[in-house]
């Protein structure tokens, strides 16, 4: 048995288009969900760079037809969510169900990913799929998606031997979490990202809480385990989150096998010390802290402080200028693979512009030979600007070829792919080499604060010295 659901993905408040869709795939595919992501696929897109392959086929598509919505009512993706009654079927399985039911449900006219969560009691997929089609002309559209989407589902459940809800009882939504789901706002969507990213690396719960609390959170323990943000008129209680967000969950979660596995990796190939950085009390306390805070700062500094020193005596990084250095050539790395994704990302939107100015050409190629034989030149292309500037615009474009013959657009589709590939690979690169100089600034960041207090202290002894 398995149930389905289906939303309309908006940009996100204070995001751009690309930032949400970026955000909600990297979510989808957290590592610590999807068994180190073996169980996330795609279709006609990289699961690592879908946004930006979303994003492209978004400007594509109002290049070719000239159309925009409003950021209110422009639906950017679509999320549909498959969940499987519990023991009954493999991570696996539910993987290829949920790969083939986003291809029927789309048509196999959109890109998605699918991304199979198993950190749960219930096996559950997300698949999120571009409301712009693959040829870049056309958007998602559905006569009672959800109704559409449910009997697919069944079918495939019946197909696979899997039972089916007979009876299923309706929801309701009240209009507030609707709008709050939709415009990004949800306080406890908002309390969910907060709490996933506290957790990941974390060592303990009270390392969790710690995160939470340098996150802006105030944290109430008790019978229940709550937070509220700043801005908030209450406090919200996890266990209302989800099964995931109950206090036994997040106790489970907080140190789990497979936390203190990754954590014992390490983001630089160490023992697995995972460093914060200090907290600069004095900024904290002119933005409003209470000395509650205060207190708890202190002995957070103390601790990280003590980490840090740990650290780099058991890593032989006893010698500052040899911290310093390691620090400039991880920050050297990752500059280096950061302007080669940029450079190849430039490839990529060249290609695309090239295969709309070869797709318009061949549009308007009829009404631009129209045009030359028009005897009223100037009527005519009062009526057909549009189509005569887009059959120029590209004319212009194969000039600037210069001699090069203008290539097809499945020669265009094949290179595309390729600068992806390179695109990915460089890309992975480029997420470890980014832990890597973000752990090396911690240190560095955390023992210039420590020398540059104890140079304080010790330049207040010596005042207080010479005026005895």
């Amino acid at each position: 048995m398995a149930i389905s659901n289906i939303i309309p993905r908006h940009t996100m408040r204070n995001r751009t288009r690309r930032q949400s869709m970026a955000e909600r795939n990297e979510y989808d595919q957290k590592t610590e969900k999807t068994r180190d992501g073996d169980l996330v696929s795609a279709y006609m897109c990289s699961p690592e760079t879908a946004a930006e392959e979303f994003e492209i086929s978004k400007q594509l598509y109002r290049s070719l037809t000239g159309r925009e919505q409003s950021e209110d009512a422009d639906i950017i993706m679509y999320r549909v969510i498959q969940s499987f009654k519990p023991g009954e079927v493999s991570p696996e399985e539910a993987h290829r169900i949920g790969f083939e039911l986003a291809m029927k449900f789309t048509g196999g006219q959109h890109q998605f990913v699918v991304a199979t969560h198993v950190d749960k009691r219930h096996i559950h997929t997300h698949i999120e799929f571009n409301s712009t089609n693959l040829n870049c002309d056309g958007k998602f559209h559905a006569h009672y998606p959800a109704f559409t989407l449910r009997r697919l589902n069944d079918e495939l459940c019946k197909a696979h031997g899997l039972s089916v809800i007979q009876n299923p009882k309706k929801k309701a939504k009240t209009q507030k979490e609707t709008a709050a789901a939709r415009y990004g706002t949800s306080h406890k969507e908002c309390l969910r990202q907060a709490i996933d990213q506290a957790l990941s690396g974390c060592r303990s719960y009270e390392d969790f809480l710690a995160k939470m609390r340098a996150g802006g959170y105030e944290v109430k323990e008790g019978k229940y385990l709550s937070f509220r943000a700043p801005g908030w008129d209450r406090f919200t209680r996890s266990k209302t989150l989800g099964d995931d967000y109950t206090l036994e969950a997040l106790l489970r979660r907080a140190g789990s096998p497979r936390g203190r596995a990754a954590e014992a990796r390490g983001p630089a190939g160490g023992s697995g010390w995972k460093i914060s950085r200090l907290i600069d009390i004095e900024k904290k306390m002119a933005e409003g802290k209470g000395a509650g805070y205060e207190h708890w700062a202190r002995i957070f500094n103390l601790k990280e402080a003590a980490k840090t020193l740990n650290y780099l005596v058991e890593n032989g990084l006893d010698d500052y200028d040899e911290l310093a250095a390691r620090t400039a050539q991880s920050e050297t790395r990752f500059q280096d693979l950061s302007r080669q994704i940029k450079r190849l990302e430039a490839r990529m939107a060249e290609n695309a512009q090239l295969k709309t100015h070869i797709i318009r050409y061949a549009k308007t190629r009829d009404i631009y030979v129209a045009y030359q034989n028009s005897r009223h030149k100037k009527e005519f292309r009062a009526e057909h600007a549009e189509e005569l500037a887009q059959h120029e615009a590209a004319k212009e474009a194969f000039n600037d070829l210069g001699r090069k013959p203008i290539p097809k657009v499945a020669q265009l589709s094949e290179e595309y792919a390729a600068l992806l590939a390179e695109k990915k690979a460089c890309y992975a690169q480029y997420k470890e080499a980014r832990a890597e100089m973000l752990h090396y600034q911690t240190l560095k960041q955390n023992i210039d604060k420590v020398l540059s207090l104890n140079t304080g202290r010790e330049q207040t002894r010596r005042t207080q010295r010479q005026d005895r």
